[in-house]
């Protein structure tokens, strides 16, 4: 019996020595086996064991760590287009970043049919026509790409989500009478990096009328729908939660259609229309407004001072006198009275009613002893500077001309 157990023992340990001996055989033939041979598994196994660097396996993870969240990370579409583009369009996502807002809308105004030279030629030729403040303003609108331009007619509209990695679904719909739902009939667009799009929709003309849906949804998984139109008052229809949140944000600057084109580089720049405190001051003494130009279509310089004085909210009294360089004597003294529609966020609107009264032409020229015309005003952000504009009638002030545009005049010391 004892013989037997000896027995067992021995075969057990002569086993185990040759499952030890195959082992070892096995690492030594890995170590002399070229690892691009070798399966992925095995490959990294040999790798490991012939590095004599114990701080590569460390870097290999962490660029591996990398590259995986890389991958899973939203990948972010780049800018295409201008530094300034780009920059506008950081701004406004920034200005528009609240708690709730998931995107902004700018209305854009109305395209009624194909343009006679060509959509590609067309098109940005009258975004920059009637929306050159906004542009100047906002770079990037006028750098979206053809791929982000949705239709070609309508009423267009340009849709940022705040989010840059948002999804965007476009779809344009039809309303069912008997289910009492809109039904898509088209589906337009969908994007999953949160581009800027300019879409044109109420194809039938009628803002008010929505034809097109919008879907946008964020990276935390909410959801937004908006269909855009019109309200009564021609501005856009918000997009609001069932809790009653706003969950859009209206940039469009509303009060820059109705403006001179000559007027879009100051509107971008900050200037607006002003009140009659601004225009005149509080003082009895008024507040002057001069400004040294050439007269009418000659090369002769004059000085011209437009001085408001305060009457009430709407308006006052006003002196307009100017003279050559020159000279010591008024050419024309005028003298009447100003009212003012004010339009804080685009130019106020002045009403001049001027009467000659004085100086060297009195009675000696046979030009106008009499005006009454109403001008779009602007004024700096400084409040030192006055643009104004032509008459809605064309009548010219002494210091313009046919071919003055706008004039700027500088707020007199005394």
């Amino acid at each position: 019996m004892k013989t037997t157990h000896k027995q067992v023992l021995a075969l057990l340990l002569a086993v185990a020595l040759l499952l030890l001996l195959c082992a070892c055989a096995q690492i030594q033939q890995l170590k002399g086996t070229d690892s691009a041979t070798l399966p992925e598994t095995l490959a990294g196994q040999a790798s490991e064991t012939q590095s004599e660097d114990p701080t590569q396996h460390s870097e290999i993870t962490e660029s591996q760590r990398a590259q995986h969240s890389e991958a899973t990370e939203p990948q972010q579409a780049q800018y295409v287009g201008s530094e300034e583009g780009k920059n506008s369009l950081l701004w406004l996502r920034d200005k528009i970043d609240f708690s709730q807002t998931m995107f902004g809308m700018a209305y854009l105004g109305y395209v009624g049919g194909l343009f006679e030279e060509g959509f590609e030629a067309g098109f940005p030729a009258w975004l920059w026509e009637t929306n050159a403040a906004l542009l100047l303003e906002y770079p990037f609108i006028a750098e979206i790409d053809a791929e982000h331009i949705i239709g070609g007619a309508g009423h267009l509209y340009c849709i940022v989500p705040v989010d840059e990695n948002a999804t965007v679904v476009i779809n344009r719909v039809q309303w069912n009478e008997k289910t009492k739902t809109d039904e898509v009939t088209d589906v337009l667009y969908r994007s999953e990096s949160g581009e800027p799009v300019l879409l044109f929709a109420n194809l039938d003309g009628i803002a008010y009328e929505a034809d097109t849906q919008v879907f946008i949804t964020d990276n935390n998984g909410n959801t937004c729908e908006w269909y855009p139109s019109l309200d009564a008052m021609s501005h856009l229809a918000p997009c609001i939660s069932e809790a009653g949140d706003y969950l859009s944000f209206d940039f469009t600057e509303y009060a820059w259609y109705n403006a001179p084109p000559e007027f879009a580089d100051w509107l971008s720049d900050g200037w607006t229309g002003m009140t009659a405190l601004g225009l005149a001051g509080s003082q009895p003494s008024g507040m002057g407004w001069i400004t040294e130009t050439t007269v009418g279509e000659t090369n002769r310089y004059a000085c011209f001072s437009l001085r408001f004085y305060p009457g009430d909210e709407t308006g006052g009294s006003v002196d307009l006198d100017w003279a050559y360089k020159d000279s010591k004597d008024f050419e024309e003294m005028w003298s009447g009275s100003w009212t003012i529609q004010t339009i804080p966020d685009g130019p106020s609107y002045v009403t001049l009613n001027l009467s000659r009264v004085g100086g060297k032409n009195y009675g000696v020229t046979d030009g106008p002893m009499y005006l009454c015309e109403t001008y779009p005003l602007l004024i700096s952000p400084s409040g030192t500077e006055l643009l104004i504009g032509t008459g809605e009638s064309g009548i010219w002030l002494p210091f313009m001309s046919q071919s003055t545009l706008a004039c700027v005049l500088t707020q007199s010391a005394g």
